[in-house]
């Protein structure tokens, strides 16, 4: 249990029938929508789950009666800062989970988590550029240099603050799940990170050791451009040892390794991953790595990585991950008051995080845009 909980929260764990690191648990699943299962092994429903967190939410704020606005009003203006403080831990939870499970993320991206005491140094064990992403710079200007073999390299983690609405009396009340407001608020943030990963992914292949065609090539895939795309793939495997390789992009983007479906060569199995999936599983043995893509903000107009792009990247463990994050791995959340004027209010909540950035181009990988 978090030492820096206050006496009334450690007595409502010391009372309820379900530990802090349990309500964790079952609110991080309802969030990702996963199953549920009791003690005995026993499939929970989601809506008793949701019932669950509810009860307690109500017994850690000290509201008997959730449907007496006096009752409430007392007991979130008392206690609403001990129960951000479960909701930030299942905040945490949610988004250490999220990013583990990311195949993309755990391809592309080495990550250092000081909660879980790593160093914050990187280790480069090739002649390397670095490119450090500057945190909160939209144009993701990078400055350069060059690093010898064998040397370390630091980010220093800066802060990011994401802005959350919600009514909070639907989530008292029982209108709308606790469960849909820590998604809402993980998500705000992984979707943070990822702007500054994406940003920095668009001009790592500028930095490339070694430029041209036979690393980095444009054009409409076709069986026209097929040998000029399988030179690539094969190029990045050569360069970094025969390693296994893996074709990165979005849904959109890898769609389009099907206009290279010849029928001369598709095989049966890749003709029924299309037919099942849209696209094909596998090309040429070689994993297909799906990034999930979503538009940047309500507008609707952006997406946050470019569906023209796939990446050809070697797996050789971490030195082979050229965008390197610090995550301090703590997230906190200011809230505003409630408006004591009315009964149904739009609470606003800032969340903030520190991480940062960087890229370091270690090993030669590929790219084709299309």
């Amino acid at each position: 249990m978090k030492e820096n909980f206050s006496s009334h929260v450690m007595a409502v764990f010391a009372n309820h029938e379900t530990d802090h690191e349990t309500m964790t648990t079952i609110m991080t699943d309802l969030a990702l929508g996963r199953e549920i299962y009791d003690s005995e092994g026993k499939l929970v429903s989601k809506a008793d789950a949701n019932k669950k967190v509810l009860d307690f939410s109500l017994e850690l704020l000290g509201i008997d009666n959730n449907k007496d606005i006096k009752s409430i009003k007392r007991g979130w203006k008392n206690h609403s800062t001990e129960w951000f403080q479960v909701i930030e831990d299942t905040v945490d939870n949610v988004i250490e989970v999220g990013l583990q499970e990311s195949e993309w993320f755990e391809d592309l991206v080495e990550r250092k988590n000081l909660n879980y005491y790593d160093r914050q140094d990187f280790y480069i064990d090739t002649d390397s550029i670095l490119a450090v992403a500057k945190a909160g710079n939209s144009h993701h200007t990078h400055p350069l240099q060059r690093l010898g073999k064998g040397k370390t390299v630091s980010l220093t983690p800066e802060l990011y603050t994401v802005k959350v609405g919600a009514d909070i009396n639907k989530y008292i009340t029982g209108q709308e799940d606790w469960a849909r407001l820590v998604n809402a608020i993980a998500i705000a943030f992984m979707k943070k990170i990822q702007l500054e990963v994406f940003g920095a992914i668009d001009t790592a292949a500028t930095l490339l050791p070694v430029q041209g065609t036979s690393f980095v090539n444009t054009g409409t895939l076709s069986p026209a451009t097929k040998a000029a795309f399988d030179a690539i793939i094969s190029n990045v495997s050569d360069a970094n040892g025969n390693c296994e390789v893996v074709i990165m992009g979005t849904k959109a983007a890898l769609q389009k390794l099907n206009d290279l479906g010849d029928v001369n060569w598709i095989s049966n199995l890749a003709k029924d991953s299309v037919y099942n999936i849209g696209r094909m599983g596998l090309y040429e043995g070689n994993r297909l790595v799906e990034i999930n893509n979503r538009f940047a903000d309500k507008t609707l107009t952006t997406k946050v990585f470019k569906d023209n792009k796939l990446l050809i990247i070697p797996v050789i463990g971490d030195a082979g991950k050229f965008v390197k994050v610090i995550d301090e791995g703590y997230t906190e959340i200011e809230h505003t008051e409630r408006d004591e004027k009315h009964s149904s209010d739009l609470m606003s909540m800032e969340v903030q995080r520190w991480f940062g950035v960087g890229v370091v181009i270690g090993h030669q990988f590929g790219q084709w845009t299309t």
